[in-house]
């Protein structure tokens, strides 16, 4: 237990020490596969594959701009769903914790086999996360989103975008500082 807390401390410690100068450049971003059943009865499962990087630039001391990047595949016996979308956001850092903010445009593509639709829509994407230092500028991403639908779907959509979602996630973000 002991130990536990030194470890955790020295891990406090060092975040706090981290700081992102005008200039650095900061790839990074998730990948996920997900595989499930509604019910036991289900014969086939439901495949997810999610796939999203980000690249950011410091502009500012401790400011990112960022391009956004996601792509998520879905399937289900004859049921498959892909969807891309790409966005610009921007994220503060305060030590290692960072909160951010996102616009996405989203293109989804659905096919039953007996049914096919294309659909467009726009999302604003609320983030929070901390990292957690592993090497010198290579930190695990851990945090929270929320996504909002906003105004109308497109393409063979119908009718206002009131999606929302919620959830946790988890990535590996690099920092390149700036060489002065």
């Amino acid at each position: 237990m002991r130990i536990g807390l030194i470890i955790l401390m020295s891990l406090f410690v060092l975040s706090s020490l981290c700081a992102f100068d005008k200039g650095t450049i900061n790839p990074g971003g998730s990948i996920s596969y997900t595989s499930y059943k509604e019910n036991a009865d289900d014969e086939d499962a439901t495949n997810v594959l999610s796939f999203a990087p980000q690249v950011g630039y410091f502009f500012i001391d401790n400011l990112a701009a960022d391009l956004l990047i996601d792509f998520e595949s879905m399937s289900e016996g004859d049921y498959k769903s892909s969807s891309f979308d790409i966005g610009i956001g921007g994220r503060y850092f305060y030590k290692n914790f960072y909160g951010g903010l996102g616009f996405m445009l989203t293109s989804w593509s659905y096919d039953d086999g007996d049914f096919d639709m294309k659909v467009s829509a726009n999302y604003l994407d609320l983030k929070a996360g901390y990292l957690v230092p592993i090497v010198e500028n290579v930190y695990v991403d851990l945090g929270l989103g929320y996504e909002m639908g906003m105004g109308e779907y497109g393409a063979d959509g119908e009718g206002d975008n009131e999606e929302s979602g919620f959830g946790f996630m988890a990535g590996f973000q690099i920092f390149f500082p700036y060489k002065k």
